[in-house]
């Protein structure tokens, strides 16, 4: 079911109406009207100071007794008995002060509310002025599907996150129909507009998940009680912003991959059950069974992907969540990487050189860079191999001396990305939640970190930029994590 966001002033209550009625009646000497404008100064042409003693005598006369829109209450409460949330985001005056005047302003708009028989999931009130971003980052808080919307400023902002349903009136006569932007001239229209995007989706999503069902919250519930507290007990991981995580809707959990354990820092910070992408080489080993009971997707590498990308979307249309790692495998050395370096003329034993690397764990993606950087005879070979111990800190030393610029530095923390995510967050407009991980999963260390970002939707048909900006946003997330180390 959806989140439904609703704007008061100007959707549940008609501003336009009653600025214009009462300030004829204020501006008794104003000669121009302009009704294509929201505020009361452009409307009368007025100054601040007047426009404010406009308010002053009309705000309570307003905020108590001006009446809800026709029909609102009655659509509220019957999207809500479709099992849709409604959540109040408002900009109404003074509601973000934490004196008296704005208790008492919070106080009047949930009394409209109650009178009005409106009774949201949640209210939430942001800056009216200054911010035009906040009502934005709380769309992505509550993970919004559409929002309702009047000020042609927020309905710009939003409709790049969500589907924005702009209540019409002559202010924002310029707004026009687009791909996220329906415009409606009433309630009734808006609950026609919201079960036409569902008829829409149904149809859609009905021969793939019509009959798919997550049967595996159960399973994945009693290994996440059991297993959380002993991960936290012997690692004890710092979480960093985990209110990002939306607890309702398609997520696609993207993130670094450094070592087979990286996706339990994640489930640490999430009740929600959450279905990892895994290789296949995981279920054919003796951990098989749980990977399959525990509702893990299963990737053949090496094979046809259709079939675990299906049942990925699947997942993502009944508004689950998946786990996914865009670098495709872990960004580690592995034999062959190992068996290719001894290659190069390593003057130490192979078992020893072996052991010593698997010890200190080295980023494959550093590697590339060194070899890379050895080739193009920008180091000799011995700084070559001899940085192969200690790759960050000559990396670190190279973009000292000008040799390599710090943005390629940072950019080899990473691998290169595949597709997967992106395409799949496009497909069922699922949001993506990026993550870092750091540090390493050794009892006493307690240098684990994992942190999030906010989520969002691609809305970009270019998934290449789209996938290029996913990995900045992961990458800006590894750094910070190693600040706070």
């Amino acid at each position: 079911m959806a989140n439904i966001g609703i704007d008061v002033d100007g959707v549940l209550r008609n501003l336009e109406q009653y600025q214009l009625k009462k300030g004829k009646e204020f501006f008794k000497n104003v000669d121009t009207i302009d009704e294509t404008k929201l505020e009361i100064k452009d409307i009368f042409n007025c100054t601040v100071e007047e426009s404010e003693k406009f308010w002053l005598k009309n705000i309570w006369e307003y905020s108590l007794k001006e009446p809800i829109v026709k029909d609102a209450s009655d659509i509220i409460a019957l999207l809500q008995k479709k099992g849709h949330s409604i959540h109040i985001i408002t900009q109404f005056a003074h509601t973000m002060q934490d004196d008296f005047v704005g208790k008492l302003f919070r106080y009047m708009l949930k009394r409209f509310l109650k009178i009005n028989n409106v009774n949201p999931t949640s209210i939430n009130y942001c800056n009216e002025m200054g911010k035009e971003n906040d009502k934005l980052y709380v769309c992505k808080k509550l993970n919004i599907d559409y929002m309702i919307e009047d000020n042609p400023q927020n309905i710009d902002i939003l409709s790049k996150y969500c589907r924005v349903i702009c209540i019409k009136t002559k202010y924002n006569n310029n707004i026009k129909d687009s791909e996220n932007i329906i415009v409606v001239n009433n309630f009734s229209e808006v609950f026609d507009t919201i079960m036409n995007f569902d008829n829409i989706k149904n149809e859609h999503n009905f021969s793939k998940s019509i009959f798919f069902k997550d049967e595996y919250s159960k399973n994945y519930n009693i290994a996440r009680n059991i297993g959380v507290p002993l991960f936290k007990v012997c690692l004890h991981p710092t979480i960093i912003n985990r209110e990002y995580i939306p607890q309702t809707g398609p997520i696609i959990l993207c993130g670094n991959h450094l070592h087979v354990w990286d996706q339990f820092p994640v489930i640490c910070a999430t009740n929600r059950t959450t279905h990892w992408m895994s290789k296949k080489e995981y279920f054919d080993s003796q951990l098989g069974t749980f990977f399959r009971k525990t509702g893990a997707i299963c990737v053949d590498r090496n094979g046809d992907t259709s079939s675990s990308v299906n049942t990925a979307i699947n997942y993502l249309n009944i508004d689950s969540a998946i786990g996914i790692f865009p670098e495709g495998t872990r960004n580690g050395l592995k034999t062959v990487d190992i068996d290719k370096l001894y290659e190069y003329g390593i003057d130490m034993d192979y078992d020893k050189f072996k052991n010593k690397l698997h010890d200190l764990n080295p980023l494959s993606s550093h590697i590339r860079l060194l070899e890379e950087l050895y080739l193009n005879k920008k180091i000799s070979h011995d700084d070559f191999i001899n940085s192969l111990f200690d790759t960050r800190q000559y990396l670190k030393k190279l973009v000292q001396e000008n040799i390599i610029s710090n943005d390629k530095y940072e950019d080899s923390e990473l691998l290169p990305f595949k597709f997967g995510a992106v395409s799949m967050a496009k497909k069922t407009k699922a949001n993506i939640v990026p993550f870092a991980v750091t540090g390493d999963y050794k009892i006493g260390n307690n240098n684990l970190i994992v942190s999030f970002g906010e989520p969002f939707r691609v809305l970009d048909d270019d998934l290449e930029y789209v996938n290029s900006q996913l990995r900045q946003k992961i990458l800006k997330l590894v750094k910070d994590n190693r600040k706070n180390i």
